[in-house]
C-alpha cells in the first residue's frame, strides 16, 4: 500500500475509534448504564490512548502528520464552543466539564487536545510521548475517580483558596495510572528504555506535580513528565 493511502486510512481508524468511544459513552449515559462522572473518564483515558495507532502510520510520506487529524479538530472545536458560542446545552460542555460552564472547556480539555497535538507532530514514536501521554490520559483520568470514590487526606491545590482541595487518593490513583498507562502505550514508540525504577520516579513526580497545580495540572503534568523522561 502506497504511504499516502495507509496514513490516510489510519487516520480514518483514529475518527472511527473517538466516535466510537464517545457514541458508546453517550449511550451507556442516556440508558443510565454509566455515570457521566465515569463515561467523561473513559473518554478522557481513550483520548489519551489514540496514540495506538501510530504504529499504523508510514514515516516515509509527511502525511503521517495526519495522526493529529482528531486532536486539532477538538482544539478548534473547544475554542470556538469554550470562547466564542458558551452553548451549556452543548455535548461537549456536557461530556467534558466538571460544572457545566463553557468556559471550563478553555482549560483542561484544550490543554489536552493541544498537548496531544505537539506530542503527534514533535514526539511522534518517541518515548517522551507515551510517558506524557499515559500520566495525562490513564493517571489523571483515574485520579479523579479515586479520589471521588474513596475520598482520604484532603490537602490544598493551587489557587489554594478554602474550596481548592485535592486528596491522598487521587494522587495514588494518578501514580498507579500513570504505571499501569505506560505498559499499555509503549508498544506504539519506535524504542523504549524506561526502566521500572524510572516509570516509578517519573509516575511519582508527576502525581505530585497533577496534585498542586490546579486547572493547570494537564500542561504542568505534560512539562514534567517530558522533562523527567529525558533526564532519568
Amino acid at each position: 500500500m502506497e504511504p499516502l493511502h495507509q496514513n490516510i486510512l489510519a487516520a480514518t481508524g483514529t475518527i472511527v475509534y473517538v466516535k466510537f468511544v464517545i457514541g458508546g459513552c453517550d449511550f451507556a449515559v442516556s440508558r443510565n448504564l454509566l455515570p457521566p462522572k465515569i463515561s467523561r473518564k473513559i473518554i478522557h483515558i481513550a483520548a489519551g490512548s489514540w496514540l495506538i495507532f501510530w504504529p499504523l502510520f508510514s514515516e516515509d510520506h509527511w502525511s503521517w502528520r495526519l495522526n493529529i487529524l482528531v486532536p486539532a479538530i477538538y482544539s478548534v472545536q473547544l475554542f470556538v464552543q469554550g470562547a466564542i458560542i458558551k452553548n451549556k446545552e452543548d455535548q461537549d460542555v456536557k461530556t467534558m466539564t466538571r460544572t457545566g460552564n463553557p468556559s471550563e472547556l478553555l482549560f483542561g480539555p484544550l490543554f489536552f487536545t493541544l498537548i496531544m497535538n505537539t506530542m503527534g507532530l514533535f514526539f511522534f514514536r518517541k518515548e517522551e510521548a507515551i510517558f506524557v501521554m499515559a500520566c495525562l490520559g490513564f493517571g489523571d483520568g483515574l485520579a479523579p475517580l479515586a479520589g471521588e470514590y474513596f475520598p482520604f487526606g484532603m490537602y490544598p491545590t493551587f489557587p489554594f483558596g478554602p474550596n481548592d482541595k485535592k486528596t491522598l487518593t487521587g494522587s495514588l490513583g494518578f501514580f498507579c495510572g500513570s504505571i499501569i498507562g505506560y505498559y499499555c502505550l509503549r508498544f506504539a514508540a519506535v524504542n523504549t528504555s524506561g526502566d521500572f525504577e524510572s516509570v516509578l520516579q517519573i509516575s511519582a513526580l508527576c502525581a505530585v506535580t497533577e496534585g498542586i497545580s490546579g486547572i493547570f495540572d494537564n500542561i504542568l503534568v505534560a512539562i514534567v513528565a517530558y522533562f523527567a523522561s529525558t533526564s532519568l
